[in-house]
């Protein structure tokens, strides 16, 4: 899986090296991390902490992003009939998770409980912003929801 050229995160995408048959494997790989990082975060052992948080989820996120993003470009700019249905075979797969993701009362109740503590006002500027972007987000996302209306929002984002 190493030679997986979507699982490399030292250098700029090598675009010329991917092929349809990466994608699977990378993003069933890339997902598995994020949510097992998803599930780490909202655990006991990771204190509502900005950092605790950022140090957990973010290094998994972004990967993820990072090589969705690189299929996407791909699927847009040098599209094959195996790349469409690579694509087409992973995106419900990257959809679920981030549904899941901005929908986490478990994440949600964490970032409040950052954002409620006396320590978010010694972050700096950037990081509140960040803070109350991750919030904002959380409420577009759903995460406020309840019983049956949340699950036909979240039906919606995965259609």
């Amino acid at each position: 899986m190493n030679a997986n050229p979507l699982l490399q995160f030292d250098a700029l995408p090598d675009f010329a090296a991917i092929q349809p048959a990466h994608v699977s494997p990378a993003i069933d790989q890339l997902v598995a991390d994020a949510e097992a990082a998803l599930e780490r975060a909202v655990g006991p052992e990771v204190a509502a902490d900005y950092d605790a948080l950022s140090a957990v989820l973010d290094v998994a996120t972004e990967r993820l992003g990072r090589a969705w993003g690189t299929v996407s470009h791909l699927h847009s700019v040098a599209d094959t009939p195996e790349l469409r249905a690579a694509f087409n075979d992973n995106l419900p797969k990257v959809t679920a998770f981030h549904t899941k993701l901005g929908a986490d009362e478990r994440l949600f109740a964490k970032y409040r409980a950052v954002m409620a503590a006396s320590s978010a006002q010694q972050l700096g500027r950037a990081r509140q912003r960040a803070l109350e972007n991750a919030l904002r987000d959380f409420k577009l996302s759903g995460a406020e929801l309840e019983g049956a209306t949340k699950e036909r929002f979240s039906r919606v984002l995965e259609a």
